[in-house]
């Protein structure tokens, strides 16, 4: 069975039909279920068959046995999957079916207990380079063209992978060298200012796949005129990583795309504060503001700084605590 719209495909059983309606039942109140939540509703869809095999009923073993969380899963996807699932559950309740909702209060409060690679500027440099010893192949005749602009955008800019890879020439202003993200995350739109050195090497990227301004097509097309899915930028990323020779993690994979986003918000904040000498109140809502945040904690659960940024951080707000704290004189 199908998703037309993202084309994925879900393993035939007793909960595929119920999993492809609940797809559109979701879009049809206009909400964006795309992207990975497909991929874990998929994932949702295959457990329940394999443990389903009479009457589609989704029981409260079953459903705790989906919401535990694995061996090495972060608990961000831990609960994206709980979400997806009770959903699911409140969807086959709404038609009649019987469900086991998984109760909110039993989910446990997101804790933040992720630690990012961050990329030094050395490595940046390095991934860059491999990027362009692109050669041209056949069977994807632009990606030699595509990836080394693709990947500048992600780690000047620090987009979302949905972002860089949704990218449409309309939505890309050389002129100005400003990027129109459309209704991204929580449905947020914004507008991303580019250095001049990155807008310099767009342009030429841009004459070379032949845009036109306003045209509808992706700035980053896939060979196939779409856009590239985010496993084919995912392992595309992974091999410009072995080629700058960046380490495995402790669970022996390579960091994530989403670390380039990381990365971007900590050399940003290290700039404001070092080159421009902004204090962590000023710098904090510029960058939340560039990269789509919507509330200031989305920001700071980013900045995971070397020792030698904590300085900036302590020195903001020592002029406000030296007037507040009087001089003590202890007689000696």
């Amino acid at each position: 069975m199908y998703d037309f719209e993202q084309k994925v495909t879900f393993p035939d059983g007793l909960f595929t039909d119920i999993c492809l309606n609940f797809i559109r039942y979701k879009r049809g109140l206009g909400q964006k279920f795309q992207g990975v939540n497909v991929y874990r509703l998929r994932e949702i869809c295959r457990q329940l068959n394999h443990e389903v095999s009479d009457t589609p009923v989704l029981t409260k073993d079953t459903a705790c046995l989906i919401a535990l969380r694995r061996e090495n899963e972060a608990q961000g996807t831990q609960l994206n999957r709980i979400g997806i699932l009770r959903q699911l559950a409140e969807f086959m309740v709404s038609m009649g079916m019987e469900a086991y909702i998984y109760p909110k209060h039993y989910t446990l409060k997101y804790k933040y207990d992720f630690t990012p690679y961050i990329f030094s500027q050395d490595q940046i440099v390095s991934v860059i380079r491999a990027t362009d010893k692109m050669v041209y192949t056949s069977h994807s005749p632009n990606a030699h063209l595509v990836f080394p602009a693709l990947i500048r955008v992600l780690f000047g800019c620090g987009l979302r992978s949905s972002e860089v890879r949704k990218l449409k020439v309309s939505d890309v202003d050389l002129n100005n060298g400003v990027l129109t993200i459309v209704k991204s995350k929580n449905n947020i739109s914004r507008y991303v200012p580019m250095s001049a050195p990155l807008t310099e090497h767009l342009r030429p990227y841009s004459k070379a796949l032949n845009f036109e301004p306003g045209k509808d097509g992706y700035f980053f097309p896939s060979p196939y005129g779409g856009f590239y899915s985010e496993t084919v930028l995912r392992d595309r990323c992974h091999e410009f990583f072995a080629q700058a020779n960046i380490p495995l993690l402790s669970n022996g994979r390579y960091p994530r795309v989403h670390d380039m986003r990381h990365s971007f918000i900590v050399h940003a904040y290290a700039n404001l504060t070092n080159t421009y000498h902004l204090d962590l109140y000023t710098a904090m809502p510029l960058i939340a503001s560039y990269v789509g945040h919507t509330n200031i904690k989305d920001t700071e659960r980013y900045i995971h700084l070397p020792e030698f940024h904590y300085s900036n951080i302590t020195s903001a707000g020592q002029a406000i605590i030296a007037s507040s704290v009087p001089e003590v004189i202890f007689d000696e």
